[in-house]
């Protein structure tokens, strides 16, 4: 099955399939997140463009696939994932462009 979801700026596009433990979901997770820069503390956008490959599955799920991350939920709802991947993004390592030019700068 075809999937478009977008929430805030940040969309998935790819497809989903039913499998026997849960659902596949393979596509493209692309847009921008605001996210809070580590050292100035400004906010910027975060340009997202990456590959996903998923199975999500109701927990607790104790076992193991090598080709795909394991995201455990209650019910399949590409909204909550991808509210949970716009977190996962914004409490990462996000520096601006500014704070980066400036930690370049100052190595050389």
């Amino acid at each position: 099955m075809k999937v478009d979801k977008k929430v805030e700026e940040l969309s998935l596009i790819g497809e989903s399939e039913k499998v026997r433990d849960g659902f596949i979901v393979k596509g493209i997770l692309e847009g921008k997140v605001k996210v809070e820069c580590i050292k100035c503390l400004e906010e910027f956008d975060k340009e997202i463009k990456e590959e996903i490959n998923v199975k999500i599955v109701k927990p607790p799920y104790e076992g193991f696939d090598a080709k795909y991350d394991i995201i455990e939920m209650d019910k399949y709802d590409l909204e909550e994932f991808l509210k949970s991947e716009i977190e996962s993004i914004k409490s990462d390592y996000n520096i601006c462009p500014k704070c980066q030019e400036e930690e370049f700068n100052k190595e050389f």
